[in-house]
């Protein structure tokens, strides 16, 4: 058992991301897409396989779905690494690439991207926080590759690179970086080779960050002197790929299958790109649930109104609040609900306007938590029914309250077509932000 996040502190207003186990046995569930190679002639290849499993070598990882991306020096065709395992995370935005990270071919990450600079040419960085932890790194440029899709010169983050511009040592990390805990800026330590962020908006930060130098994520860093906060343009922040893919830009779809109520040993779905822009992304009658202008929604539960909830692909679990159930009692299982046998639960999920305002849509939904010491004692990678208390949100709403949150996690995806659509961007539904199921 290991502590394990996902969960982006600056952008998510969520709460606690806790540990998974996984290992080999069990069966293996398999789905293949609508759309393996485009909807006919002239289109592009717009699926990409999306597998959940143990992870790199020595992460051992739990409900993490995983895709290949090949990384490019901008303009070139040569200087290029593909790298599998990097995390699909509909909860944050961008790309961020792991410095020890090693490509198909086992050779280490190696590309000499250029850096992002400010106007007197100092290196640029980033604090990205999670709720256990951190990743510190610089910001670069770099082609990305996906499928058949393709985006030129997007800000990425080289997570744990110690070399930048010509320098011995990248500067150290900023006490108001490391202070939010444990580093995570090795593979093992992170849990996967990559990270790419699909979430509902573009930008990781947006006008807040291009306006205020103390958003405590972007940092300038001036050769031998310590970093120190910086605005940062949003042309200039690590930014969603999908949204500058010459087609196919304005969503995802998460496919991935059914799988049994004891767990999976790996499964196999797709990164699906765009919406209404092929034969395979039809949105067609899927229940559409629009989001505040924090891509949340509100999700009545246990007769409390959750007006920060969201879908998440990052989360490896049902994390949400409700004293009833028993927790597990061993301490390497501290906050996993343990109720002996399967529960299952109802939430109501509500569509909102971009301020939080209920717009009357509505979906109600059924989930299953299971004993999350049986279920992992299994040795399992994917389950579809673990869930685990959120603790204190207190510090993650607005409003004061403990508790302002539902997170569904990976578990909820499987059986499920889960649409994201980016904010601004036009589908049949309208614009994004919207989720729908």
């Amino acid at each position: 058992m290991r502590t394990y996040k996902l969960i982006l502190l600056g952008l998510l207003p969520l709460m606690l991301a806790m540990a998974g186990c996984g290992g080999g046995g069990g069966t293996t569930a398999t789905t293949s897409s609508s759309g393996s190679g485009g909807s006919g002639g002239g289109t592009t290849q717009n699926v990409a396989t999306m597998i959940v499993d143990a992870g790199p070598s020595g992460v051992n990882s739990v409900d993490i779905p995983y895709i290949t991306v090949t990384i490019c020096y901008p303009g070139s065709t040569s200087a290029c690494q593909t790298f599998d395992h990097i995390e699909v995370d509909t909860g944050s935005y961008g790309f961020r690439i792991l410095a020890d990270a090693q490509d198909t071919s086992g050779n280490p990450f190696s590309l000499s991207l250029p850096a992002e600079t400010d106007s007197s040419s100092n290196t640029l960085a980033e604090c990205t926080q999670f709720v256990d932890g951190y990743s510190w790194g610089p910001l670069a440029t770099a082609d990305i590759s996906i499928a058949g899709e393709y985006a030129g010169s997007v800000p990425i983050q080289e997570i744990g690179d110690p070399t930048v511009s010509g320098e011995s040592s990248f500067p150290a990390v900023p006490t108001a970086c490391s202070g939010t805990g444990k580093s995570e800026d090795t593979v093992t330590a992170f849990g996967a080779n990559g990270i790419l962020g699909v979430g509902p908006f573009v930008h990781d930060c947006g006008s807040g960050c291009a306006t205020s130098a103390s958003n405590g994520i972007y940092y300038t860093c001036p050769a031998g002197n310590s970093c120190i906060g910086s605005a940062l343009a949003t042309t200039l922040q690590t930014t969603n790929p999908v949204a500058d893919f010459q087609a196919d830009n304005n969503g995802v779809i998460i496919e991935l299958p059914s799988i049994s109520s004891s767990g999976a040993a790996t499964v196999t779905g797709s990164l699906v790109f765009g919406i209404d822009t092929q034969s395979d992304n039809a949105l067609n009658s899927q229940n559409v649930l629009y989001a505040n202008s924090d891509g949340d929604v509100t999700t009545d539960f246990n007769g409390q109104s959750l007006p920060y909830s969201l879908f998440d692909t990052g989360s490896n679990a049902y994390y949400f609040n409700d004293s009833s159930i028993p927790q597990c009692t061993s301490s390497t299982l501290a906050g996993w609900f343990c109720p002996g046998s399967t529960i299952q639960l109802t939430a109501t999920n509500y569509a909102v306007n971009s301020s939080g305002a209920q717009t009357g849509a509505s979906s109600t939904v059924t989930l299953d938590v299971g004993d999350a010491n049986t279920l992992f004692s299994n040795g399992d990678t994917a389950y579809d029914n673990i869930a685990a208390s959120s603790g204190n949100q207190s510090a993650f709403c607005p409003t004061g309250s403990s508790n302002c949150s539902f997170d569904f996690g990976l578990p909820f995806f499987f059986g499920r077509n889960v649409y994201i659509a980016i904010s601004g961007a036009n589908t049949s539904a309208g614009l994004g932000p919207f989720y729908a199921y």
